[in-house]
């Protein structure tokens, strides 16, 4: 039996040797996850030409989000968050270790390879959802903005650029080389997560008094999305997030065909063409932290919502891939500020105990809504043109921004914050 506790108050440390430590293994896993995302596209292509069983692979790498990623976040909220991240980071480890040897050695059939990344994607529910709630625990409030553009931005680096090339290069010697970086970069991960600060509620009574049971994880989903339901900012954070993200969505699902067809860009230089939204990302990484601190963070999320519609729009409305590239970059750079300042937004706003449901509850949100948005993004491009999906996004972020900027403004963003300080003091204060 265990008693229920309050959570220790986070260590701050500013940007020092704990985000060190967390960048590193943030990084070493999204190296990871872009070798491995390669590798297991590569595989599924040389165990199949059947384009509905090739689809299955991204469609079963949604799945574990929509069905495990409230229960993941309570998880998140119950128990130690950094060793939680290092059990869900060896589990998936040894999934990909599992795939390496059959790959090396012949075995691999397309069952497996459903099987390991349906195991893969469920592990990543808990591992993406506690090293987000674990920002916090290293890293003083002023300084989120700027610790989760590192992240993002070493993310973006290691997902996009390093890992896609060194996955393709490895896989053309052999399979099992590929996914044998996988494996080490995620091993590298789970062990450096050890070296974090420890936390979480759920902890032996060390004085042996009156134990209380933890409530079920249905009520404490439930309690999760009550207090998302009663938080104003939340909802408006959470609403915009999932309007853009299904705009967005649409656009992706038609993106390969838009280039080639309407662009007229060759299949070998569409990697090459694709990296012009990465480039603007990484930009959009390094100042977000500034524009949130010179503008105001209300503004900065509607803003970058208004850019990324006219960049859609100009891509839209050429033939040039030139032109389309910067139109690109805008909305690369555009969709990392905003999803930096919005996910530093959530960690100041979320009391420590709440962000594994909070997270896990925006996460499953977003991707139910890009599940739909993939669907109609080929269902009207098919009725209307590759290019509609592009001019919808693009008018639809016009719209939304606007009707943000008049009330996500940073008054209101300020005044939620300072309400979430408040408490989060009032609590500290509070006897344990």
């Amino acid at each position: 039996m265990r008693s229920v506790t309050r959570m220790a108050p986070p260590r701050r440390l500013g940007i020092g040797p704990g985000v060190g430590r967390l960048w590193t293994a943030s990084t070493a896993g999204n190296l990871g996850d872009g070798v491995g995302r390669v590798a297991i596209a590569l595989l599924a292509a040389r165990l199949t030409r059947d384009p509905v069983a090739v689809a299955a692979v991204t469609a079963l790498s949604y799945l574990p989000w929509l069905v495990f990623g409230l229960p993941a976040g309570v998880l998140v909220d119950r128990y130690d968050r950094r060793r939680l991240a290092a059990l869900a980071g060896a589990a998936r480890t040894a999934a990909i270790a599992v795939l390496t040897l059959a790959a090396a050695t012949d075995r691999a059939t397309l069952w497996l390879l459903y099987a390991v990344v349906v195991l893969l994607y469920t592990c990543e529910t808990g591992y993406d959802n506690a090293v987000i709630a674990m920002v916090p625990m290293v890293v003083a409030d002023r300084d989120l903005d700027r610790a989760n553009g590192r992240l993002q931005g070493a993310q973006l680096v290691a997902d996009s650029f390093v890992g896609p090339p060194l996955a393709s290069a490895a896989f053309a010697v052999a399979a099992g080389y590929a996914f044998g970086i996988n494996v080490a970069c995620y091993a590298v991960a789970a062990m450096l997560l050890l070296g974090l600060p420890a936390s979480g509620r759920a902890r032996p009574d060390p004085a042996g008094a009156a134990v209380e049971r933890l409530p079920s994880m249905r009520r404490e989903i439930a309690d999760g999305l009550r207090y998302l339901r009663g938080h104003a900012l939340h909802r408006l954070l959470l609403g915009l997030m999932v309007a853009v993200f299904f705009g967005a969505a649409m656009v992706n699902a038609i993106t390969v065909l838009w280039t080639l067809d309407v662009l007229g860009v060759s299949e070998s230089f569409y990697g090459v063409f694709t990296l012009t939204m990465a480039v603007g990302a990484l930009a959009g990484s390094q100042t977000a932290a500034v524009l949130a601190r010179r503008v105001g963070r209300g503004r900065t999320l509607w803003v970058t919502v208004l850019v990324a519609g006219v960049g859609s729009l100009v891509s839209a409305a050429t033939t040039s891939p030139y032109v389309a590239g910067v139109g690109l970059a805008m909305v690369g750079w555009a969709s990392l500020a905003f999803n930096i300042v919005n996910v530093s937004l959530r960690q100041r706003l979320t009391p420590s105990a709440m962000l594994g449901r909070v997270t896990g509850a925006y996460r499953a949100a977003v991707t139910s809504v890009m599940v739909v948005g993939a669907v109609a993004g080929g269902a009207v491009a098919s009725v209307g043109g590759l290019r509609l999906p592009l001019v919808i996004f693009g008018l639809g972020c016009l719209v939304l921004g606007g009707l943000a900027g008049s009330r996500l403004t940073n008054q209101v963003v300020d005044r939620a914050v300072a309400e979430a300080d408040s408490d989060a003091d009032a609590a500290d204060e509070r006897p344990g």
